[in-house]
């Protein structure tokens, strides 16, 4: 606990009284072409998509919690189908990845879909140990299989990733992206150091085989987490990141609170996975802040489809919408800035 309160006064003492102008830098933006809000009437407070091709369309999944007021812990991983337009074509499904024989609710979060081997897997973090967590509980994280049959979705038992070196009461785990190479399953688990990952899929156990430095100028929060699980685009592996900082925005009233902000990286596509591009400023699409009932201004994006010309990128608003952002795949990519490694 002593040092999330060192980072909360850390965050405070570097708290400036400028206000950001949000929307003047969304005007500036070329990549976001234009966005769509996914809304579910029977579960408006959704958020934080993740995306991947499904069929002739797309297979959505989110965030949803039942009791966001009293018990804000519990959340259910949701499922929708949409079509190539990305207009919902099946009603969601929640699902649950505990048993129905244990007591403890399903505490999923930030869940990712992605393909490994032509199946489709889930992975997220989790507290599977207690009923009642505090803030403070640590969490891990968890790898299931998505089924399908006649139209219903279903999960396998997960399991339980652990990194062999960084394991311990107090380290959360998060943020790790998982992406196939040449039939093997590797997880992104840190961007600066680039730290790739191992699975054993038996164990869980988790085994670090790449390191590389990637010195990334960022001034929009630190350290830079894993968002979106990395994809091959035009010879390179393509992925998302998100950070946050404590701000004053025209977004916010004027008043100090919490931003997330995100970008896009590139990392060769042959070991050691060198992070060679990335962005030094923050992608900001008209709309993506705007004053809300949440205490945080958050975009957060969990998956994207490459689509042609465009990228379709689902990202989380606020801690409680869904959204789309059709992103020109060419301005994108010509935005990155090369990455001297060290």
């Amino acid at each position: 606990m002593m040092k999330y309160t060192l980072l909360l006064l850390s965050l405070i003492a570097r708290l400036s009284a400028d206000v950001v102008d949000l929307d003047a830098i969304a005007q500036k933006d070329t990549i976001v072409l234009q966005t769509k809000r996914i809304y579910l009437p029977n579960y408006p407070d959704a958020f934080n998509p993740s995306i991947i091709r499904y069929g002739d369309g797309y297979l959505l999944t989110f965030r949803y919690c039942p009791d966001v007021y009293y018990q804000p812990w519990i959340a259910l991983i949701g499922i929708l189908l949409l079509d190539e337009n990305l207009e919902p074509i099946s009603e969601p499904q929640l699902i649950s990845p505990r048993s129905k024989f244990t007591a403890i609710p399903p505490q999923g979060e930030d869940v990712r879909v992605f393909s490994y081997r032509d199946r489709l897997f889930l992975i997220y973090n989790d507290n599977d140990e207690m009923i009642y967590p505090s803030p403070w509980d640590r969490r891990d994280m968890y790898m299931a299989e998505l089924y399908s049959e006649n139209g219903y979705f279903s999960l396998s038992k997960p399991i339980k990733l652990i990194h062999e070196e960084k394991y311990n009461l107090f380290w959360w785990q998060k943020n790790w992206t998982p992406f196939e190479w040449k039939g093997r399953l590797l997880i992104t688990y840190s961007i600066n150091p680039h730290e790739i990952l191992t699975p054993n899929l038996m164990s869980g156990i988790c085994f670090r085989c790449y390191e590389t430095p990637a010195p990334i100028e960022w001034e929009w929060g630190h350290p830079l987490r894993c968002s979106t699980p990395p994809q091959l685009v035009d010879g390179e592996y393509l992925s998302f990141f998100h950070s946050w900082t404590v701000m004053h925005s025209t977004a916010s009233d004027q008043e100090e609170t919490f931003h997330y902000f995100m970008g896009a990286f590139t990392f060769s596509a042959e070991p050691p996975f060198q992070i060679t591009k990335a962005h030094n400023e923050p992608i900001i699409g008209k709309g993506f802040y705007t004053n809300s009932h949440c205490f945080k201004r958050v975009i957060f994006p969990g998956g994207f489809v490459v689509a042609g010309d465009v990228i379709h990128l689902a990202y989380g608003k606020d801690d409680c919408e869904m959204w789309i952002a059709t992103l020109d795949k060419k301005a994108l990519m010509e935005s990155l800035h090369p990455i001297k490694s060290q």
